[in-house]
């Protein structure tokens, strides 16, 4: 019997592309996993993307780009969008046992067969709304207005789902106090760290960041870019926020798909989010490509950096200049040492088991309790 997965997806961008986010890399592993042992059809309404892209996945991928709406018209036509694509599906084919939405594609559940598993997708923030406690004031402000286009029915169709799969501890614990949801419901899923360390050495002197908005601390790093004259910092990502002139300390590097190249590039990794990260994917990947790194120690971010050096708690400067030249300094040989447990705590194994053991309970559960 072949068991027919349907991933309804926003955002979905092609593999390598700029458009990719922690979130959409951890989309794309997990679905490249489930297409091993199930039909795996994803519907996307990113219109960056072409069919072809995907041409050489496991999964099959149907594209429909939402229209160009304004927010007058999001609100008042997304929900029925979603819903209208994701009925049309059904009824083309043998309805699916199980629907996995994510971000503002919840409204799926609403069209869901009532013998179809409903599975919740939560990597960010996107369904938190307004009153998030863990993001500054200007993500707040955005978070509300999706909840706006999207007409606070996300926790409604949260609480529909059979399951949530969520990428840290942290936000398991966020989803269920936010929706009010049983902790049993809510799955963490094991990241995959894939990235092959280089054998080129780095001068020491080397720190990287990698940037996507302000929140993610481009201006706090440029500030300690500028009181450490001596030290040498590359920033990749989006250049979004970036201002006009930089100092004469930091090279702009732009996207870069090579995540491997990228990360041996520099001996020591920021991550100094404003905001309390979900998970942090810089953080794992660049300690598996055996450089160290030093994070924010809130949200999900402490679950990826066991040494305690590894993590710091505010953002004065001075604290973290001080840390970084420790850090610095470590041996190779500990360097090593703590990307080989990381690449092994964060292996494709681990990742691929812990996703085909939820997916296969829910589904589980579901065939039990429809009986």
């Amino acid at each position: 019997m072949i068991i027919r997965l349907l991933a309804v997806l926003p955002f979905f961008p092609a593999p390598g592309s700029i458009g990719n986010t922690g979130g959409t890399i951890s989309n794309l592993n997990m679905l490249r996993v489930l297409a091993r042992e199930y039909s795996v059809t994803v519907i996307s309404f990113d219109g960056t993307a072409q069919v072809t892209d995907f041409s050489n996945e496991p999964f099959r991928v149907v594209i429909r780009p939402a229209p160009a709406w304004r927010v007058p018209q999001l609100i008042r036509h997304w929900l029925d969008f979603v819903r209208k694509e994701v009925n049309a599906a059904i009824e083309h084919e043998d309805a699916p046992d199980a629907i996995m939405a994510t971000t503002s594609t919840l409204a799926a559940f609403d069209v869901c067969p009532s013998a179809t598993a409903r599975i919740a997708i939560v990597r960010a923030y996107e369904n938190f709304g307004l009153l998030c406690p863990w993001v500054p004031v200007r993500q707040r402000i955005n978070l509300g207005k999706q909840a706006t286009v999207r007409r606070f029915q996300d926790r409604r169709l949260m609480r529909r789902s059979d399951a949530v799969l969520t990428n840290s501890n942290f936000m398991r614990s966020a989803i269920s106090s936010r929706f009010r949801m049983d902790q049993h419901k809510i799955y963490v899923l094991k990241q995959a760290c894939d990235v092959v360390p280089s054998v080129v050495s780095t001068p020491r002197s080397t720190v990287g960041f990698v940037t996507r908005g302000p929140e993610k601390g481009l201006s706090f790093v440029l500030k300690l870019a500028l009181r450490s004259p001596d030290l040498r910092y590359l920033i990749y990502g989006q250049s979004r926020d970036l201002p006009d002139t930089l100092p004469e300390n930091v090279a702009w590097h732009g996207w870069s798909s090579d995540r491997d190249a990228m990360f041996s590039s520099a001996a020591l990794w920021l991550v100094p989010s404003l905001w309390a990260e979900p998970f942090g994917r810089v953080s794992i990947e660049a300690q598996g490509a055996d450089r160290a790194v030093l994070v924010a120690s809130t949200g999900g971010l402490p679950e990826t950096a066991f040494d305690p050096r590894y993590r710091i708690e505010g953002f004065d400067e001075e604290e973290w200049l001080t840390r970084m030249r420790s850090l610095l300094v470590i041996p190779n040989d500990k360097l090593e040492l703590n990307g080989k447990l990381i690449r092994s705590l964060f292996s494709s194994q681990e990742h691929d088991a812990k996703v085909l053991d939820a997916v296969n309970h829910v589904l589980g559960e579901k065939e039990k309790h429809s009986r």
